[in-house]
This record gives structure tokens, sequence and C-alpha cells, in this order.
């Protein structure tokens, strides 16, 4: 603890109102006093701008993560879709358009004959 020099007496005292000894106020203590309300002052100030910077960074931090979690899951399912084997639609044999009727058997026209009544 900072110690002072009376005013009035000039012993060396500890910050008061008043000298212990000789009873005279001491302005140096009311400096003193305002120094270290400043110094509070500025901390507080300092104090809210880093929270302040804190919530910033934080709120930063939240996006990029939610990005890389999208882009991430969008690079898992590309690579699930590269390596998953693709579907070849082939007709069956023997299965009839759907324009066929379904009492007839297929007609298929042979070689070598013309088309037609005869």
């Amino acid at each position: 603890m900072a110690t002072f020099q009376c005013s009035s007496c000039g012993r060396e005292i500890k910050p008061a109102v008043r000298c212990p000894h000789c009873g005279a106020d001491q302005a140096q203590w009311v400096e003193h006093l305002a120094d270290i309300e400043r110094s509070i002052a500025e901390m507080k100030a300092r104090d809210a701008a880093i929270a302040r910077e804190q919530r910033q960074i934080a709120a930063k931090m939240q996006a990029a993560l939610f990005q890389r979690d999208i882009l991430a899951h969008a690079g898992e399912e590309r690579l699930k879709q590269a390596t998953r084997p693709r579907r070849v639609l082939r007709r069956r044999p023997g299965r009839r358009p759907p324009t066929a009727t379904t009492g007839a058997p297929p007609r298929v026209p042979r070689q070598g004959t013309p088309p037609g009544p005869d």
C-alpha cells in the first residue's frame, strides 16, 4: 500500500482523509482516490469491450462450424453417390409393351412372307 507525506507535519502516513498525527486534511488521498476511480472506470470499459469482442468471435465461430458441417456432409454424400453401384434399366425378356392387347399372343412377322391377308 502506498504511503503519503502529510502536507502539514511532513510525516509518512497511510492513505487517510486526515493525518492521524496533526489532523490536517490530506488532498493527496483525494487525488489518489480519483486516480483509482479513473483506473477502475477504464478497466470496466476494457472489460465491456473484451466481452463484446468475445461475443463477436463466438458468433463467427458458430457460423464457421455450421458451414464446415454443411460442406462435410455434402462431401460425404458425394462420396456415397460415387461408390454406390448405378442401376441399369433393362427390359425383361418376354414382357409386352403396355400398349399390347392382353388376350392375344404377340404377333411376330415371319421372314420371307409379305405382311397382309392371304
